[in-house]
């Protein structure tokens, strides 16, 4: 039903690389389609999209861009997101085109709502994808969401140390972050950044009380970047140089 070989999208900035698979294809089976580049450790990001306001992106840009990304360059890291031109995904990608990053940068998304070079054109029904990004799971479905088990399986899938990142999102990152709590994946909860990582950052509040007992929570700030570059290092057992 699917190719087995890739799908080349010619991107004007780079030529990207993505693999179709079936919503409950095995995540280990999903990676050695894609035939990644060698990386050490593996960083999911679960972020925002349509609904992250401009002021919202612009505060996230600086974490992504001056931390996440070069970490990612020098580490040789693989991240994770859901790989569309919106909110914190499209954020990701210019973190990566800003520092002439060459990590791997993988985008996990529904196959029937995406537009991109070479395939359906955008419409409203169809999400451009992040041009920055290297290379693509398009999950078979047409929902937001199709993708999610598969997303939150390629952490541990990797036998790599991983990490889950939250930052800003709707309910759908809420359900992400409950499933990794309760597989025990490491999460960081990105405070400052809007809607449900700043109520699951809150300790008080009804998502923070909702995670499961134990749930391996790391809270950081907007304001703690070089907490939060230790952190990531700490998380993924790696040293600097």
């Amino acid at each position: 039903m699917f190719p087995a070989a890739s799908i080349t999208i010619p991107f004007e900035g780079q030529i990207a690389s993505a693999v179709r698979v079936m919503p409950d294809t095995p995540p280990r089976e999903a990676l050695e389609a894609l035939r990644l580049p060698p990386y050490a450790g593996m960083v999911v990001m679960h972020g925002g999209a349509s609904k992250m306001t401009p002021e919202q992106i612009d505060t996230v840009r600086p974490l992504l861009t001056s931390v996440l990304a070069p970490l990612a360059e020098e580490r040789r890291w693989l991240v994770v997101d859901g790989g569309t031109h919106a909110g914190a995904m499209a954020a990701m990608g210019e973190a990566r085109r800003a520092i002439g990053g060459t990590f791997p940068l993988l985008g996990a998304c529904p196959a029937g709502l995406i537009a991109y070079p070479g395939g359906p054109e955008p419409d409203d029904e169809h999400v451009p994808l992040d041009p920055w990004h290297s290379h693509f799971l398009f999950v078979d479905g047409d929902e937001f969401g199709i993708e999610s088990d598969l997303l939150v399986g390629l952490l541990r899938a990797a036998e790599q140390p991983g990490v889950a990142l939250i930052v800003n999102g709707g309910e759908l990152v809420y359900h992400e972050a409950l499933l990794h709590a309760r597989l025990g994946n490491p999460l960081v909860i990105v405070a400052g950044t809007g809607r449900v990582a700043d109520e699951i950052a809150a300790p008080n509040s009804e998502r923070r009380k909702a995670m499961p007992p134990g749930a391996p929570l790391h809270i950081v700030s907007l304001e703690q970047m070089d907490e939060f570059a230790h952190l990531l290092d700490r998380l993924l057992a790696v040293t600097g140089s």
